[in-house]
């Protein structure tokens, strides 16, 4: 009884000695010898980790932040802000938007604004530009890198860099929900074909509400994934500018036979999604040796390498092969090559716009063809823009199919 009583005791003096959860400030006009406080705020995001501990929000003040000619230099990286310690949220003030400019980070190796190799980093509202790339093979926006790295990020944006926005690798984990990327081109033959606008490539990640459009390479990328991802009410338009140019490019892990592939083999799931006026694929199974997803209730528009293209490997890897384990629900295509590289057996396959018995599509079954209102802004709490593209009129015979519910 007196060994229980002691580790009460003892359990009371620790929860006593826990510190409350503290907020920092960051601002443009800010000082590192500051003291860290709205009325006084510091200059740096690093700064903030520095002080703060985990539970601690560091906010950031709306502005540009453009001070980074003397990047940090991890492995083959120029880092601008390296965020280490778990725990912590980097969140934009109330009403406000920070603007990180990194366009005078030096590209004498590659370039990363942010990368996050700490647990549980949260950052919100957070916008990114001027990201550069040298000579390398590709710099990236948001960088999260690492077994022990998980990131979940909300409302960020990244635009008008030629970077690969949002990026997610060696076993990472995390989530994007009401993020953008777009206008993220680069020119360099190095690096046009590997800039895309979300890459899925840790050990899982969760996409919802995001949106990627005019990247150079593609909108959403899933190659060498060991984990399964999920792509939430997400649209990916307007990929033309030189790369691969699909929507989405889920699964798969090259060509060459010698792969080594996960085990087992991860198997994505993307729905109520929308793929439109893509160079190439819209929804894209990329070779993958096996089932790539479970593809429900998409929207597909006039994508040039075919709207549904569910290329598949054989799983020795020797050979591509049509796609013949693909499961497909309700999902709608018009314009273009409704399905490519497409031997998906009936079981795996229901009410489809090409399945559904007796119907056509056609233009009159849609309120708007008008791509472009996926570039609408979105609302003032971040959601999707309300647009009239492909929805369906009451009266369409395709009723219950594709991304709106």
């Amino acid at each position: 009884m007196k060994l229980f009583r002691l580790a009460v005791v003892l359990g009371f003096l620790a929860l006593a000695n826990i510190a409350p959860a503290a907020d920092w400030h960051v601002a443009p006009d800010g000082d590192d010898a500051n003291a860290g406080t709205l009325e006084a705020p510091l200059a740096t995001v690093m700064k903030g980790q520095e002080l703060a501990a985990a539970g601690d929000t560091v906010y950031i003040r709306g502005g540009t932040y453009n001070n980074f000619a003397e990047p940090l230099r991890v492995r083959w990286y120029n880092v601008a802000n390296h965020l280490h310690k778990s725990d912590i949220s980097y969140v934009a003030y109330e009403g406000e938007t920070p603007v990180f400019d990194f366009s005078a980070v030096p590209t004498n190796r590659r370039v990363t604004g942010f990368l996050v190799t700490g647990t549980n980093i949260t950052l919100k509202g957070i916008h990114v530009t001027g990201t550069p790339v040298g000579e390398q093979k590709q710099s990236e926006c948001f960088r999260i890198a690492g077994s022990r790295a998980v990131a979940h990020l909300y409302d960020c944006v990244a635009s008008g860099n030629a970077a690969i926005g949002f990026y997610w690798t060696e076993k990472s984990r995390g989530s994007a929900t009401r993020c953008d990327a777009y206008d993220n081109v680069s020119r360099h033959p190095n690096s046009i074909g590997n800039i895309d606008g979300f890459g899925a490539h840790g050990n899982g990640v969760q996409f919802y509400y995001c949106r990627a459009w005019n990247n150079s390479d593609d909108g959403f990328d899933a190659i060498f994934s060991p984990g399964a991802n999920l792509f939430d009410h997400c649209w990916a338009f307007n990929h033309r500018a030189g790369g691969d140019s699909n929507g989405f490019k889920i699964g798969g892990f090259g060509a060459d036979p010698k792969t080594k592939t996960p085990e087992p083999l991860p198997v994505h799931e993307v729905r109520y999604c929308i793929a439109a006026f893509n160079g190439a694929k819209g929804f894209y199974a990329n070779h993958h040796p096996g089932q790539a997803a479970i593809w429900t209730r998409n929207s597909a528009y006039r994508n040039g390498g075919g709207n549904f293209n569910m290329l598949e490997r054989r799983p020795d890897m020797s050979e591509d092969i049509p796609g013949d384990k693909e499961v497909l629900h309700g999902n709608l295509a018009y314009r273009g090559s409704v399905t490519k590289a497409y031997a998906v057996p009936p079981e795996n396959e229901t009410d489809n716009s090409w399945t559904r018995p007796g119907v056509t599509v056609n233009e009159n079954d849609f309120v708007s063809l008008d791509w472009k209102e996926l570039m609408r802004p979105r609302t003032t709490e971040g959601d999707l823009p309300q647009i009239d593209f492909m929805r369906l009129k009451p009266d369409s015979d395709l009723q219950g199919l594709g991304a709106f519910e």
